[in-house]
């Protein structure tokens, strides 16, 4: 079946975020471009990969001449995810690349898994590619995690695997 592709070619927003607390809090991406809205759930583990690779690609092409990325303004869109917060799919494949030509940035998350398989696509600007790192490292950094096996922890603690399930960590 023909996988359903939807195109952001000029977002006014694109933004991570999270919705929950401790063990049941759900992170998101979320774009607007006009009135059409989209929300995709999305990992802590992957939101951070894609934070890190969108500021590697950044850094490159600005190394490379091709744009100034390390003046870009560092005003981060601090405003809380909009509602209603229904994620169209779970992203489980996440591409990123530079277009040299536009000078544009293409993050593409994908979900092969479904039937039919979603597929978005989102042309960042340089500068909102760098945003969008900024939010998306404070909304994981914010999000506390256990320092022995990673997983968030709720506010009453959490039964850690890495001491055989025996014992609660707490912060």
């Amino acid at each position: 079946m023909e996988s359903r592709r939807i195109e952001f070619a000029r977002p006014d927003r694109f933004v991570a975020g999270t919705a929950g607390e401790g063990e049941q809090r759900r992170f998101y991406i979320q774009i607007r471009e006009g009135s059409l809205l989209a929300t995709v759930a999305i990992s802590r583990g992957q939101l951070t990969m894609l934070a890190l690779h969108l500021g590697t690609v950044l850094d490159e092409v600005s190394r490379l001449g091709a744009v100034d990325t390390a003046e870009a303004d560092r005003t981060v869109d601090a405003g809380p995810l909009e509602v209603p917060l229904f994620a169209l799919f779970s992203a489980n494949e996440l591409q990123v690349g530079w277009d040299p030509v536009a000078g544009f940035i293409r993050v593409t998350l994908s979900d092969p898994d479904v039937e039919p398989p979603y597929c978005l696509d989102v042309l960042l600007t340089p500068k909102m590619a760098r945003r969008f790192g900024t939010r998306a490292n404070r909304v994981v950094r914010d999000a506390p995690a256990c320092p022995l096996c990673s997983q968030q922890i709720a506010p009453e603690g959490h039964v850690c695997p890495r001491l055989d399930g025996y014992r609660a960590f707490r912060f």
